[in-house]
């Protein structure tokens, strides 16, 4: 018995409304969402999901768009995860990733979802290995699952609409969120192309290993001095990134970035207002469980 109810051809039309609603973003500059006050009254920054369908409903409920007419709220990492069909039937996190294009369409404005590296991953056929699981193989039979024959077609839609995902979300000129940032940035040679946020990409060159997409969605580098030159590459005061797993769902690894992660039992999220409140000295206290119970 299939888990999933929507058809392939309800979910090929999903991701080609969506990815029209991210090319008709009015907030969007380039590869970037910009927010500030005139175009949002506060932004709901989100960690890696992974599939984890139980924690894309509470920051869907936590969000509450219907109520709050001018937040935005902004996805990252969702593939790969969570769990799987029966029978050896692959990975199920293409359904939470419907979901969040299901949002974007219901509020094409106001929800975003920027690209990460497993959505790359599946983007450019890059192979993860994980827990001894090649995750692209296994997304790849749940679609298969799902789908049957149609798998391909709805892969193909999918593919369109991760092209057209933002690389970045800017909040009131001061705090920049992307997937991470690049690596060894102090390193000599080590340079990275900034145009990527407001130039059309190539996949021949910033998607492949070392190219500048590649750099910023895969990078590790904590330290710093990493943190400084990326913030001044950008020009923002605040980092805030994903990619990278958080026992507590968050953390703070340096004076001016925090990590979210909602991919785990103690999911993190921040709510950021618009407005000039949030400072470096500060904006430790716009980050919270989704569990507050937690």
């Amino acid at each position: 018995m299939k888990l999933h109810s929507r058809t392939a051809e309800e979910t090929i039309s999903l991701f080609h409304e969506a990815t029209e609603a991210n090319q008709r973003t009015a907030a969007l500059q380039g590869n970037t969402v910009v927010l500030h006050e005139g175009n949002a009254e506060d932004v709901l920054l989100t960690g890696d999901i992974h599939g984890n369908a139980e924690n894309y409903r509470a920051i869907v409920q936590k969000a509450e768009m219907e109520t709050h007419a001018r937040r935005h709220l902004v996805f990252q990492e969702i593939c790969h995860g969570g769990g799987f069909y029966p029978e050896g039937g692959g990975c199920r996190s293409h359904q939470v990733l419907e979901d969040v294009v299901e949002m974007k369409v219901r509020y094409p404005q106001r929800v975003h979802h920027i690209l990460s590296n497993h959505e790359m991953a599946e983007l450019t056929e890059y192979p993860i290995q994980k827990s001894k699981q090649l995750l692209n193989y296994t997304f790849a039979s749940g679609l298969r699952y799902c789908y049957g024959a149609r798998a391909d077609d709805v892969r193909l839609a999918m593919v369109g609409y991760l092209e057209s995902c933002p690389l970045a979300v800017r909040i009131s000129d001061k705090i920049f969120f992307s997937h991470s940032i690049p690596e060894h940035l102090d390193v000599s040679g080590q340079t990275f192309d900034r145009t990527i946020f407001f130039r059309a990409l190539d996949p021949g060159s910033d998607f492949v290993r070392d190219g500048s997409v590649y750099r910023l969605v895969w990078g590790r580098d904590y330290r710093q001095v990493n943190a400084d030159i990326f913030a001044e590459i950008v020009n923002a005061d605040i980092l805030v990134t994903g990619h990278d797993p958080c026992l507590d769902g968050c953390k703070f690894p340096n004076f001016r970035q925090v990590v979210l992660d909602c991919c785990g039992p103690c999911a993190c999220v921040m709510l950021i207002p618009t407005d000039s409140s949030v400072t470096l000295r500060n904006f430790h206290y716009y980050v919270f469980c989704l569990d507050s119970e937690k």
